[in-house]
């Protein structure tokens, strides 16, 4: 088991048949599991410790306890921390803005598929961390909102970018005009989040979804993030195409395809081993 932090956690938590399950909490229940920098500063690093384990093959991004996934980031340290400039006379929501960007973009780039699993309150970096995730799936107890607007500042324009690319421009420009809460059901109908479910069936979803995630050829599931990423960011103008083929090829190479279609003429579950 990996534990990185203290306000950010990391941890193995299922050695299933095929591969591994990771979890990372955002652990600070006490203010509804708002992130302060530290916890911005910690999350590369668990995020690292979990990619780190040879034979992982998904990981669960959750808040800690029963109340809220992320109330987003924690307004107390604004004054210093995101307000005025640093000695040498850099801007500090500069230096904010970057430490948030890069805990963002260690959930973007994980090797292996990302679930966000949020119950309660998901607001401004809150839901900045779980539109990075890969998958979104929500307790009916969740709420969302992006309040910037509120507090006189602007929303990073990296999450930004993902808030457009799945709910599109004018439901964006919605959220943002108006800091509006929104409910599950929806953030369900907009596209900010996959599915519902009862808070009570929430963890046995996901680990269900999670399990079956695990069962699948890892190389197939990595060149699939891979393209889709490329393609929906920045409308695919970068794609690079030679890379991505070339993703493609390790598959059509690999043990794997040669298991999956030996299992399919078999009549039996393939084991595939991300080779």
């Amino acid at each position: 088991m990996a534990s990185i932090g203290i306000s950010v956690r990391s941890a193995v938590i299922d050695d299933v048949e095929h591969g591994t399950i990771g979890t990372l909490t955002i652990d600070n229940p006490e203010r509804r599991n708002a992130m302060n920098s530290a916890m911005y500063l910690a999350l590369p690093d668990a995020m690292d410790a979990l990619a780190a384990e040879p034979n992982i093959r998904c990981i669960i991004i959750q808040g800690a306890g029963n109340e809220a996934f992320s109330a987003g980031s924690d307004i107390s340290e604004f004054p210093n921390r995101r307000m005025g400039r640093t000695a040498d006379g850099n801007s500090k929501a500069e230096g904010y803005d970057n430490t948030e960007h890069k805990a963002w973009a260690a959930i973007a780039n994980a090797r292996v598929p990302v679930i966000a699993a949020i119950h309660g309150p998901c607001r401004g970096g809150g839901i900045a961390i779980a539109l990075h995730a890969d998958i979104r799936i929500a307790a009916t107890d969740a709420t969302f909102a992006v309040p910037p607007a509120s507090l006189g500042l602007a929303y990073p324009i990296e999450a930004t970018e993902r808030l457009v690319s799945l709910v599109g421009p004018a439901t964006a420009k919605s959220l943002l005009f108006t800091a509006q809460v929104l409910d599950a059901e929806a953030a369900l109908r907009v596209g900010l989040v996959q599915e519902v479910l009862p808070k009570t069936e929430l963890d046995a979803h996901i680990d269900r979804v999670t399990h079956r995630i695990a069962r699948l050829a890892p190389l197939s599931i990595k060149t699939a993030k891979l393209q889709v990423d490329a393609l929906s960011t920045a409308a695919g103008a970068s794609v690079d195409l030679a890379n991505m083929k070339a993703h493609a090829k390790a598959c059509y190479d690999s043990d794997d395809f040669k298991e999956g279609v030996a299992a399919f003429m078999q009549k039996r579950r393939p084991h595939f081993r991300g080779r």
